[in-house]
């Protein structure tokens, strides 16, 4: 690999110093490199590049500076550019960005040496379907879609169908459906359950349900699930990855399904998923 871009998060505090530090090195091993508008103060104006033109200036993948958020926001922003991304750490927790600090070389040395495997990751898409008949979509999302109650303090009801068959109404805060990869995101904190990124299957999770039995449903990735706002005092909200939030009304319809586009994410040489969960959850410790 010869031409790789950076997109880089300028609020984390080593943001300036890790951007510099990733294009020296990348330099030093004969990359050519393009970095994004965001750092456009750090590096010269030959190498400013918006992101949407990465491939089209050559760019073979994308380093991306960051957390988690700032690889779902690269995710969303190369959409369609079909560029393997790889996530570097100067974030909190980072499942996606899972490469820390101290080896950036030796990932940087490994993408130049071809030394990985890209990995696709199913993602969603969605459908809304106000009660008017209007139809609008959100991008895709690697995480998740959730529903949501929004700002308002009520619970509200949800009606939940698998294949256009229903299967209950809930009274909850809002539901969560989530890839294998968003099994570690918002769904975790909602009582879901971890899929390895390669599991053929969605996560729906309910946020606080007012009934203990509720339980996170597991289901093929082949099934569309349809999520509709039964009732609601004031507009639910529905989104995409934690972004794009749209509001919804009474009797509209959100629809989510496999996506046919993945999103491709470097895995570097040596690279183990349960690896990363013991590392990022503490699993062995005490």
């Amino acid at each position: 690999m010869k031409t790789i871009g950076i997109i880089a998060n300028l609020e984390k505090n080593r943001a300036v110093e890790a951007i510099r530090n990733v294009s020296d090195l990348a330099d030093g091993m004969g990359f050519t490199v393009y970095a994004g508008e965001c750092a456009a103060a750090l590096c010269p104006p030959e190498r400013i590049c918006p992101v949407a033109e990465f491939a089209a200036r050559g760019v073979e993948a994308v380093v991306v500076l960051g957390g988690d958020g700032t690889m779902l926001d690269a995710a969303h922003r190369t959409a369609g550019q079909n560029l393997p991304l790889m996530g570097l750490n100067i974030g909190s927790l980072g499942f996606l960005t899972s490469v820390e600090e101290q080896h950036f070389a030796v990932a940087l040395q490994q993408l130049r040496e071809g030394r990985f495997t890209v990995s696709l990751r199913a993602a969603l898409a969605m459908e809304v379907v106000r009660r008017d008949g209007e139809r609008f979509s959100l991008p895709d999302a690697l995480n998740d879609v959730v529903v949501s109650r929004g700002a308002s303090g009520h619970a509200v009801e949800i009606d939940l169908a698998l294949d256009e068959k229903a299967v209950t109404r809930v009274l909850c805060d809002g539901i969560i459906v989530s890839t294998p990869t968003g099994s570690t995101a918002y769904s975790l904190s909602a009582g879901g359950p971890i899929l390895l990124p390669d599991t053929p299957a969605t996560v729906i999770s309910m946020i606080s349900p007012h009934t203990l039995t509720y339980r996170p449903l597991v289901i093929r990735d082949t099934v569309r699930v349809s999520l509709h706002a039964a009732t609601c005092v004031v507009p639910m909200i529905v989104s995409s990855d934690g972004r794009d939030s749209k509001p919804l009304q009474r009797g509209d319809m959100v629809r989510v399904a496999r996506s046919p586009r993945s999103v491709p994410l470097i895995e570097l040489h040596g690279y183990d998923p349960c690896d990363v969960l013991r590392r990022k959850l503490g699993w062995g410790s005490r």
